[in-house]
């Protein structure tokens, strides 16, 4: 009986000091940032629209026309906003990504502006090939469009759209 007691107070000791320990690492909760930003911070700088009824009628071709709308919604002028716009297959072992590239380079407060982009949607040689040879394959993978804009000041956005061709 003594060895049971002697074993109990030490397993109480042991995780009281435990539970003391852990409280002494966690600082009170008011001292923690707030998950919500609030009120007081601003949205992004920049910002990025694609029609989707113009990415709807978009198909497997060459010149085919996208257009970008840019627009400033920050608090201050941008200059040098470069765009880069990406093309690539769902399938990531198919190395057909395509890239465009404009620059708009100047975009007053609260303004927007559209830049067109001529793109090649059409499958690369090396896919058709393929497809020639493996009948039985199945539909060739969408086409992912990533279009990324950047200035010099640290601004940036992303839009991404899947296409079905």
């Amino acid at each position: 009986m003594f060895w049971v007691s002697g074993a109990a107070v030490a397993f109480f000791i042991t995780a009281a000091a435990f539970l003391l320990l852990a409280n002494l690492g966690t600082g009170p909760s008011e001292k923690r940032l707030p998950a919500d930003p609030g009120a007081d911070a601003s949205g992004p700088a920049l910002d990025l629209s694609l029609d989707e009824a113009e990415l709807a009628t978009l198909a497997a071709l060459p010149d085919q026309r996208l257009d970008l709308t840019v627009e400033n919604a920050g608090d201050e002028d941008l200059s040098n906003v470069n765009l880069t716009l990406e093309v690539s297959s769902e399938n990531t072992a198919l190395l057909d990504a395509r890239y465009y590239r404009d620059t708009v380079e100047k975009l007053p407060t609260g303004e927007s502006t559209t830049v067109p982009f001529y793109l090649d949607l059409s499958m690369p040689q090396s896919t058709v090939e393929s497809r020639v040879e493996a009948p039985d394959a199945p539909e060739p993978p969408r086409k992912i469009v990533e279009i990324r804009a950047t200035t010099p000041e640290g601004d940036s956005a992303i839009k991404t759209a899947i296409l079905p061709l």
